[in-house]
């Protein structure tokens, strides 16, 4: 075989998708494919009707290098640094959570939410915000409302400004280092409208069987004590102080914690403080968000 002819995209391809296959990665050819698309700066179905273009020397070396890492469990999002979340580009790094589909459904359940509710202008809260995702999300999709997001990660908050930026949302939108809700507390006591958050939430004792991709993200964005529910027993009390009366907490939450969220939801402080608690279940039928109703003092009694 010419020279020429082992470098075309047809044969790279293959011989790539064929590597990360004994690698045991689970989409080899989707992978060899969207990365090779990547570093060409062009869409997936145009390697396809420019099989037969011979890479150089330069766009080789690189390829192989990109898919050297995959092999090593290195995701594809940290590699391309960029991944799609409702429907919009954003920059994704190492040192961040890689947004995920389920949580796009907990942004569409807060956006039916506060169209319903005709909330144009909410003030949003976005707990563990990582990349900025969810925040950027709403902004984008509610044009006239305001959000905080806040993280304990410095890294996490500088590729969230990077999104903010990105999606001209920066007058809109602020960023605060932190635990939890502790950056607003006291100050904002009953004033918010929304407080939503993808907080950690895999026993420690899981981490270990997790796909080896995900164990390259931060462990800090997955990991949450014994049981999984530490941050929900932290970040509830937090948010009904915050709530105004008829506000929205919306939480994803591990397909088997329904119950254990619900049931401390129903312990917080002031019986009947929490109303109209609504399971919903992702694509998948899994039980996967919380959405919750700050009542008044008197609710429950």
């Amino acid at each position: 075989m010419k020279e020429a002819q082992k470098r075309t995209i047809k044969n790279i391809l293959q011989l790539s998708s064929d590597f990360l296959t004994e690698q045991g990665v689970e989409s080899p050819r989707l992978d060899a494919e969207v990365l090779l698309a990547d570093l060409l700066n062009t869409e997936r179905v145009k390697l396809y009707v420019n099989f037969d273009y011979p890479l150089n020397q330069q766009e080789l070396d690189a390829y192989r290098q990109r898919i050297r890492e995959r092999a090593r469990g290195k995701p594809v999002s940290y590699l391309t640094g960029r991944r799609e979340f409702m429907s919009l580009e954003l920059i994704v790094e190492e040192g961040v959570l890689i947004p995920r589909p389920e949580t796009e459904e907990l942004v569409e359940e807060v956006l039916d939410f506060c169209r319903s509710q005709n909330w144009k202008q909410p003030k949003i809260v976005d707990v563990g915000t990582g990349s900025g995702a969810i925040l950027v999300s709403l902004l984008h999709y509610l044009p006239e409302a305001r959000g905080v997001g806040i993280d304990i990660s410095t890294r996490a908050l500088e590729i969230a400004r990077k999104n903010l930026k990105r999606f001209d949302l920066k007058n809109r939108a602020g960023l605060l280092e932190g635990d939890l809700l502790k950056p607003l507390l006291p100050e904002k006591e009953g004033q918010l409208d929304l407080i939503i958050s993808n907080p950690p939430y895999i026993p420690e004792s899981e981490i270990s069987r997790l796909p080896r991709d995900v164990r390259q993200e931060p462990r800090e964005a997955l990991a949450a004590g014994d049981d999984g529910l530490k941050i929900y027993r932290r970040l509830i009390p937090q948010a009904r102080r915050l709530l105004r009366q008829g506000g929205l907490l919306a939480l994803e939450i591990g397909h088997d914690q329904s119950q254990q969220v619900k049931d401390t939801l129903k312990q917080t402080e002031g019986s009947g403080y929490w109303q109209d608690i609504r399971l919903k279940r992702d694509g998948g039928g899994r039980e996967r968000i919380i959405l919750a109703l700050k009542g008044s003092e008197n609710d429950g009694d």
